[in-house]
């Protein structure tokens, strides 16, 4: 066997989430990872406790248990446990998600020279307002978050990215040079001739999905003679956010058109995705997705099925979907968002047509082996710099 590109390159990749997991992150991790150790590279994930059977083999994984309940001590902990780590290891390139990690990952690589790479899908100082109200009453607090990240940014030998929209985020946060976007992926799946009747919203249920407005538009839909349509939601949430969820639903007197759905395993949803008559992806203009952006993999899995996507036209949106060639995009509103329910459920030609088209474009340059090569690019790139 041939030594790949990345031959005998100890990689240490660090994260502040338990790895592995069944979420849009777990996929791109394992994802990142595997193309690294298939490229011949020992990669070592320092994480938080997960789900270790879902692995690849060649990568090694070294679970972080932390007690601490509370977020912000939870993730100093896990920043000194990573600095205690990386001695151990002694890697010769750290990637890392977040600035809690970052710091200790900073910190080795300033110390032997080792490598530092930043992959920055979403920053702290965006992400936990939506995730702990609490903090975006404390303005001191994200003021030191962003100088963290600033400090990061500038100090990174290369700065990764899954979206040209958070890209160009990062320019205003302290990224002085340039970072390279690697967009998230999806497996081709067989289309199917589409045995379910719903209209199918895939993934957590987190407010900047955009569920509650999805829920308006199938009231207004229903009610402008899409009586027929129905709406399947399928995802992990809190039990505070699928309550909110079932409220809304019962509020709208929309109950009988929703169902909603625990998460279930990567080939169930995938066999949900083939067979759903088309896919919606709702998400709201507002800062996490409209400023920092984001780059939705249940788009890249909707269009790897052939199935038709209604989806919200964002900006980070449209880096994946180009309307009425590969999905159908409207304004972030219930009311264009009922349009479009109704344009997609009464046209199947329609439907057929940005299907196959967007099958087509993950076939030709989306996939995770797209993704995959394209990363071990970036690393063959970065190691050749002087």
């Amino acid at each position: 066997m041939l030594a790949g590109p990345l031959h005998g390159l100890r990689v240490a990749f660090v994260a502040l989430e338990a790895f592995p997991n069944a979420k849009g992150s777990g996929t791109r991790i394992g994802q990142m990872t595997r193309a690294l150790a298939d490229a011949g590279a020992e990669v070592t994930v320092v994480s938080l406790p997960g789900r270790t059977d879902e692995a690849h083999p060649r990568v090694r994984l070294r679970p972080v248990p932390i007690a601490e309940g509370n977020y912000l001590a939870r993730a100093l902990a896990f920043r000194d446990a990573v600095a205690r780590e990386l001695r151990a290891l002694r890697p010769d390139v750290v990637h890392f998600r977040g600035p809690f990690e970052g710091q200790a990952a900073a910190a080795y690589a300033e110390d032997t020279k080792a490598r530092a790479v930043f992959e920055v899908n979403g920053l702290p100082s965006v992400e936990l307002r939506y995730h702990y109200p609490r903090f975006a009453e404390d303005p001191s607090l994200e003021g030191r978050l962003r100088t963290l990240e600033a400090k990061l940014l500038g100090a990174a030998d290369l700065v990764l990215t899954q979206s040209e929209t958070t890209r160009d985020f990062l320019r205003h946060r302290g990224l002085r040079g340039e970072a390279r976007v690697i967009h998230n992926g999806a497996k081709l799946i067989a289309p199917s001739a589409g045995a379910q009747d719903a209209a199918l919203y895939t993934g957590s249920l987190t407010p900047w999905q955009g569920l509650p407005e999805l829920l308006m538009a199938l009231r207004r839909a229903r009610r402008e003679g899409g009586e027929a349509i129905r709406l399947k939601v399928v995802g992990p949430a809190k039990k505070r956010w699928r309550r909110q969820i079932a409220r809304a639903a019962k509020r709208l007197k929309v109950e009988d058109g929703l169902e909603l759905v625990p998460a279930v395993p990567r080939d169930a949803l995938a066999a949900l995705v083939a067979q759903a008559p088309f896919c919606v992806a709702p998400l709201r203009r507002d800062l996490r997705n409209d400023v920092q952006g984001c780059n939705p993999i249940k788009l890249y899995e909707y269009m790897a099925a052939g199935r038709a996507v209604l989806a919200t036209d964002l900006r980070c949106v449209r880096e994946i979907v180009t309307h009425d060639e590969t999905g159908w995009l409207v304004r972030p509103n219930p009311k264009a968002l009922a349009e479009g329910l109704l344009r997609l459920a009464g046209d199947p030609a329609l439907r057929e047509r940005l299907g196959e088209a967007a099958r087509r474009t993950i076939e030709e340059g989306g996939t995770w082996a797209h993704r995959r090569a394209e990363l071990v690019e970036a690393y063959e790139a970065l190691l050749a710099r002087a």
